[in-house]
Formats: structure tokens, sequence, C-alpha cells
């Protein structure tokens, strides 16, 4: 069995694209599909899959494993760019996709098997708007307790919501103070037996990101993810260490060793792996996150 083409499918979804991947192999009608969405990025992603198709023309796509180690280390650049990363994921997942159907299985069959029969969902603020989710003002606290109170009425027994607003790295209390409004209209909204996550995308400079976290902590998040800077290991793990709310972080990171180090400085208590990112090395980050009594919220579109 070889491989013979891999092709790339773009399809716009207004606030982003989706880019997703088909491996075809020379036996009929046995193909794979993966996904590569990286937003903002969208030829990037097609071209650096287009690159990698060199390497794979003409292999077997059951070798998963020893096609991941010729993506990550051909072509001298290692795979750890997010570009690169994320094109070697989509064709990754196609790869496992094309095996599940040679053995009639799921892949979580090939993993080793499900752990759990049961998994708790929870629902972005706005119910699949993305307006609501990304483009409501924090200065409108009524309006996210309005949203909050709609999560509930579908049945959800979690969400999150992008609390916090963007800021300079050092800034006074207003954007704090209205963090803190919206995020106490919430709790009010719902009450205690909910669980509220909020989502600051990365955006806050480690200091500012310290002042959101020990604002937003008599409210009793389940996790607060991405308080600051994710390159900053250290201020993650400040921020960690000095907040008894959850942090949650991890979906920008690309490769294992950098989890190890962010589990190493005990930067979070969450690992956010995306399987879009990096998939076959995603049951490390999931083995790292076990052996150093951490939780994993992997990000599957």
């Amino acid at each position: 069995m070889k491989i013979t083409r891999i092709e790339t499918l773009v399809c716009h979804a207004r606030m982003r694209n989706w880019v997703f991947v088909k491996v075809l192999t020379d036996q009929p009608g046995l193909f794979g599909w993966g996904e590569a969405t990286l937003e903002w990025h969208t030829r990037g992603v097609v071209g650096a899959i287009e690159d990698l198709s060199q390497l794979l023309l003409g292999e077997d796509p059951t070798r998963v494993e020893h096609l991941w180690q010729m993506m990550w280390r051909q072509h001298f650049w290692h795979g750890h760019g997010i570009v690169r990363s994320t094109a070697i994921a989509g064709i990754d997942l196609a790869l496992w996709d094309i095996i599940g159907k040679i053995h009639g299985v799921p892949c979580h069959k090939l993993w080793g098997g499900p752990v759990r029969d049961t998994i708790r969902l929870y629902c972005h603020l706005g119910g699949g708007s993305m307006e609501s989710f990304y483009e409501t003002p924090v200065d409108n606290a009524k309006r996210f307790a309005e949203l909050a109170q709609q999560a509930l009425a579908e049945g959800f027994t979690a969400f999150k919501s992008m609390a916090v607003p963007s800021t300079m790295p050092i800034e006074g209390l207003k954007p704090i103070k209205a963090a803190e409004a919206c995020v106490a209209a919430m709790r009010q909204a719902v009450g205690s037996d909910i669980d509220i996550m909020v989502d600051c995308h990365a955006r806050p400079s480690p200091a500012m990101g310290m002042q959101f976290a020990k604002a937003l902590e008599p409210y009793g998040l389940y996790f607060l993810e991405e308080p600051c800077w994710p390159e900053s290991i250290d201020g993650l793990a400040a921020i960690n260490a000095a907040v008894t709310t959850p942090i949650a972080t991890g979906e920008r990171m690309t490769h294992l060793a950098a989890f190890r180090d962010l589990f190493a400085a005990r930067g979070c208590e969450i690992a956010t792996s995306s399987a879009n990112r990096f998939t076959t090395t995603n049951r490390g980050v999931t083995r790292l996150c076990r052996r150093g009594s951490g939780s994993i919220s992997p990000r599957v579109r």
C-alpha cells in the first residue's frame, strides 16, 4: 500500500478558514481525512503540506510513527514551528484515519481504548455565535449575564467566556474592574453550581495576568485559561502559584519539550493541547500530565 497524493481543502468559516487534508492511497476508495486549521495562516499551512507531501509520496501510510519522524526531522528545520507542526498534524490525523479504516475500528481503539464512558462538555458563551463569544464588549456585564443564563437554559453545566479585555503590558484598574464585573454578573446569574471558565487568549502581560487572576479568584472559576503570554513560562508559573484558581494553557505549544518545560515549572494545572497542532505526540502530553498529577483538556475542532 502506498500514498499516491495529498490534497488540501480550504473552507471559509467566517472568522477563519478551516483547512482539511486528504491523504489518498493506491487502494481504491481508501483515503484519510485530517485537519490542519491555523487561524490566519491558510496559505502558509497549505504550502507546508505541499512541501511535506514530497517526503510521503510512495510511502506506506500505515507507518505513522516513521512518517511523523520524517516530517518532523527532514528538510533541515525541525517541525516545532507553528505552521509546519500544524501541517504535520493534519497529515498525521489523516494517516490514523486510514489505519482505522483498514482495521474497521475508531482511532481510540488503536491508541489503547477508551478510559471513560462519558465526557463532560462545556460551551462557549453565546451558543456557537462567534460574535457573541469574541465580540461582546467587556464593559457590558449585563450581556455576559444574559449569555450565561442562555447556556444554562440549553442544558450546559459549564461554559467558557472571554471576560478579560485586551490591555497594554501595564494598565490601571479600569480593565481589571471591567473583567471582575462581568464574572460577578455571570456568577450571580447562574449560581454556584455552574462552572465558569474565563479565557484570556494569552493577551495580558504576566503583570496584568497576575492582576486579572487575583481579581477573579473569589468567583470560583473552573479554570483561567492563558492568563499571560505563552512564551512566559515564569509568568505562568508565578500566576499559578499565586492563586487557587486552576491555570490552563498549552494550545499554542507544538512539541513535547515545550510541555515538559511548562510542567517542570508548574506553569499550569490543566494542559490544553490541540489535536490539530500535533497528534502522534499528543499521547505523550497525556502521559506527562499523568506523571505530574496534572489534567488535560484537549482541543478538538
